[in-house]
């Protein structure tokens, strides 16, 4: 039997932070490790640049972190596209003159001077559950000091997002979200989520019928249309819902599950 790859996304995919859902679902569990013994792949694709505690009892083969610009495979990796010196001064210049509240990730290290800003304790709580004020975050540097692969912008009107995107947008790559909590996340020119995802099936000798993606947000759209089967979540935007091969029960239903069942009889 050829193998198989399916990549996940992680939020609004695998849990549901906002509704309380931190952790992927009994089903989720189980089906992706019955997926895996059968000799398949398991891979995660996600903005975030760390894994949450609460996925991590799945043993994933590999990890699409940061929309693509920083992927490990079977605990090798593969890509690492940390920003230069001269780009997170760029960036730092930018956010400075169009008032985003700025958050550069790295590996082991977060860089961000707004831990008690409104939009980023929001922010926070999304992403994190919680309101809690984080340690270990530096809050005072220089670009200089900045070793990181992400930076996640967050501004009070979408007319500074867009006037930062447009003053940018030749030297990065960046996904705009201008609902809800209006923010951008930003990177080096390069992979995206969905060609980072069509380069690792790709590598490991996959077939495109064989691939699979789950996703639910605007940042899922282009790896559900490079994938062979792109699956959105029940509960992911119109849009996605639009261009993607099929669509699932949602992420609090077990729509993954659900999913697995229907092409894998798992």
């Amino acid at each position: 039997m050829s193998k198989k790859v399916a990549f996940f996304d992680i939020d609004g995919t695998m849990v549901n932070v906002p509704n309380g859902l931190l952790h992927p679902t009994p089903e989720t569990v189980r089906v992706l490790n019955k997926f895996k013994k059968q000799g398949n792949y398991i891979v995660v694709a996600t903005a975030r640049g760390i894994v949450p505690d609460t996925i991590k009892g799945i043993n994933f083969d590999g990890y699409i972190y940061n929309d693509g610009h920083y992927i490990i495979f079977d605990n090798d990796i593969l890509i690492d596209d940390l920003f230069s010196c001269d780009e997170v001064q760029m960036q730092l210049d930018a956010y400075s003159k169009f008032d985003g509240r700025f958050m550069f990730s790295g590996h082991a290290d977060t860089w961000n001077s707004f831990l008690d800003d409104p939009l980023v304790i929001d922010h926070r709580e999304m992403f994190s559950g919680t309101k809690e004020r984080p340690t270990g975050v530096i809050e005072e540097f220089k670009a200089n000091d900045v070793q990181a692969v992400a930076c996640c912008v967050l501004f009070d009107s979408v007319e500074k997002l867009d006037n930062c995107f447009n003053e940018l947008k030749e030297t990065f790559t960046m996904v705009p979200y201008r609902t809800g909590l209006i923010r951008m996340d930003v990177y080096r020119k390069g992979f995206t989520k969905g060609t980072a995802c069509d380069y690792l099936y790709k590598k490991l000798g996959i077939e495109k019928e064989n691939s699979y993606a789950f996703g639910d947000g605007i940042n899922d759209k282009e790896m559900l249309e490079l994938v062979g089967n792109g699956i959105a979540m029940g509960n992911g935007l119109e849009e996605i819902k639009k261009i993607a091969d099929d669509v699932t029960d949602t992420v609090d239903n077990d729509g993954i599950a659900k999913a697995f069942k229907k092409y894998f009889n798992i």
